[in-house]
């Protein structure tokens, strides 16, 4: 499974768990970190948690272990890093005061998967 593969599978993960405003943004051309983030909005903690919890699980069962896990819950940012993409899951409050996808406004973006 290539990396876009791995991400539209994780999108359509998140939007099975009712996750909201699920986008992905290509930076293959422009970092150096990640070639994708996929960047997601939960609207509860018990949702944040469902969605990281399927996103490992589903990972898992592919072979494919997070490099690092950061966030806590008070933060209502959770960030799940796979190498090739890394996974943001947002409260919306936390989402719109980061605005992550207007530091990359530049990068291609996709919302259907």
């Amino acid at each position: 499974m290539n990396s876009k593969e791995k991400v539209f599978h994780v999108a359509r993960l998140i939007l099975d768990k009712k996750g909201i405003d699920v986008i992905i943004l290509d930076l293959s051309n422009i970092s150096g970190i990640t070639d994708f983030f996929v960047i997601c909005t939960g609207m509860t903690p018990t949702q944040r948690r469902a969605i990281q919890r399927a996103i490992e699980e589903e990972m898992d069962k592919l072979g494919y272990k997070p490099r690092g896990i950061e966030g806590k819950e008070g933060s209502g940012w959770l960030l799940l890093d796979y190498n090739d993409f890394i996974v943001h899951i947002f409260s919306q409050k936390a989402r719109e005061f980061y605005k992550i996808e207007e530091l990359y406004k530049n990068a291609p973006q996709y919302t259907e998967f």
